[in-house]
């Protein structure tokens, strides 16, 4: 075949490869070895072969739709150049600080030369891990504990990002002690001194911002001389009940969310309930996410960037490929704000109390509930 009159567009010649295209389809249609077109796709420069050439293997490869087998490549490297996201199918990467986060590791990764998969736990126990080879991983929220250990067991190297797991290279973590005291501090300013605290619900009592926020929390209400109504060391469950218990019974002036999800239940509640935001109650929330900003009113919110935490997590992980000798298990916390918006205002002199509940408190919370859904 004349290599300088070769057209891989051409419909004459394409149909021939009928499967899955190899190299060595590439290889017939370019008029070259498979090992040249090997080193041509694998960006390999010290051998003897024209741009020409070269040019026509990339694209003949291209149009074929053939990639390189990624365990047969990963045979001739020291190196695979591959980084792998381990999380917990449960976890909602589209939502919350997730799509960001997600965002910031990629962003730091591909710059650096790295491919990036993401592993949701689908692995039996038997195989922990996928069977290819990579060079280290980004381990988010609530990875399988065998894939923890194997990763331990094998001495690859992985960080941290938003989770407390394993012996990593580094935590980079959120920093909701000071969110939590920037929020205290807000209500104290307002002059709040009753509180009302919405946990997290039950299946996010292993994460360690269930922890740092509570226990920061209650030393901060003692500092500030504010009071913390009961129903504060529960995990959330309803929001109507919640409300009806904290503001309408207890009289609480203000509510702390674990996160935005329960925000959001408790502002679909309220007027079930006849309570107004802020006029009956101050409302903080964790996460600055959507919708919190457009919800009426918009929430006040404690906000973290994920992206900024990705990209920091995908920075310590090149570091540790390149210096495998660092001292490992550093932890970086990234600085939470918070962002003011209309949920939150000064108490008003008469807080609402079980005397003056609205008609529906009484009956029908459950159904204020599924409203707020």
């Amino acid at each position: 075949m004349d290599q300088n009159s070769f057209d891989p567009l051409d419909t004459d010649i394409l149909p021939a490869v009928r499967s899955r295209p190899t190299i060595t389809d590439v290889a017939k249609l370019c008029g070259v070895t498979p090992a040249t077109v090997s080193r041509v796709l694998n960006g390999k420069k010290k051998f003897s072969a024209s741009q020409a050439v070269r040019d026509k293997i990339i694209e003949t490869a291209r149009n074929l739709g053939y990639v390189p087998d990624l365990s047969a490549r990963n045979l001739h490297r020291r190196g695979t150049h591959i980084i792998g996201l381990f999380a917990s199918p449960q976890t909602h990467m589209a939502e919350g600080i997730n799509e960001s986060l997600l965002e910031g590791i990629a962003e730091v990764l591909h710059a650096g030369g790295y491919d990036v998969f993401f592993e949701l736990g689908a692995n039996t126990l038997e195989n922990p891990l996928p069977f290819w080879r990579f060079d280290g991983a980004i381990l988010l929220q609530a990875p399988r504990a065998e894939t923890v250990t194997e990763l331990d067991r094998r001495c690859v190297p992985y960080v941290c990002v938003n989770e407390r797991v394993g012996n990593p290279t580094a935590f980079v973590l959120a920093d909701d002690s000071m969110g939590t005291s920037r929020a205290l501090d807000h209500l104290a300013q307002l002059g709040h001194k009753k509180i009302a605290y919405a946990n997290a619900r039950a299946t996010y009592f292993s994460h360690y911002s269930v922890t740092e926020r509570y226990e920061t929390l209650l030393q901060g209400v003692r500092e500030r001389g504010m009071q913390l109504v009961a129903g504060h060391d529960v995990p959330f469950s309803s929001a109507a009940e919640f409300l009806q218990q904290t503001i309408r019974e207890q009289q609480a002036t203000a509510v702390i969310t674990y996160d935005h999800h329960i925000a959001v239940m408790l502002v679909g509640a309220s007027p079930g309930l006849g309570l107004r935001i802020p006029q009956d109650y101050s409302l903080i929330c964790f996460n600055d996410v959507f919708p919190v900003a457009l919800l009426p009113p918009p929430l006040t919110a404690v906000a973290v960037s994920g992206r900024e935490m990705g990209r920091i997590g995908g920075d310590l992980l090149l570091n540790s490929l390149l210096t495998p000798s660092a001292k490992p298990g550093k932890v970086i916390r990234i600085a939470e704000d918070l962002i003011v918006r209309g949920s939150t205002a000064p108490p008003t002199a008469a807080a609402p109390n079980q005397n003056n509940a609205h008609p529906r408190a009484a009956a029908g919370s459950r159904a204020a509930d599924r409203a707020s859904l």
